[in-house]
């Protein structure tokens, strides 16, 4: 059974939602050059569970490499809401300390996965 999540950045100008069944199921950290500096725990959704509320024009994009994964962040506060992944662009992850009423998962619970030797 799934549920709708409500989610956003610190300041509140962007906001998304989130379908999911299990919040706290399939998280996992990144140890690629940029995850690793930004150490989010995310979550992949497909992007069709994936709404973005409000705030598209206080989102900033960043891409780097192959230019394949976009990576959204807060212009106001800096937070980074998601992402278009680059292992399968069909996908979003979100991350997961911006879902409201969400306590935070222990570290046995997050994967790493290796992006730092994506080609």
């Amino acid at each position: 059974m799934t549920a709708t999540y409500q989610a956003g950045c610190h300041c509140g100008a962007v906001r998304f939602a989130a379908e999911m069944a299990d919040p706290k199921a399939e998280l996992y950290r990144c140890n690629c050059s940029l995850c690793r500096k930004k150490g989010i725990i995310m979550k992949p959704l497909p992007q069709d569970d994936f709404t973005l509320l409000h705030g598209e024009d206080h989102l900033s994009l960043y891409q780097w490499n192959k230019k394949i994964a976009a990576h959204y962040f807060c212009k106001i506060c800096g937070v980074y809401t998601h992402h278009r992944r680059r292992r399968d662009p069909t996908q979003i992850s979100i991350n997961i300390a911006c879902l409201d009423g969400i306590d935070m998962p222990s570290e046995d619970d997050i994967a790493v996965i290796n992006g730092l030797e994506h080609d």
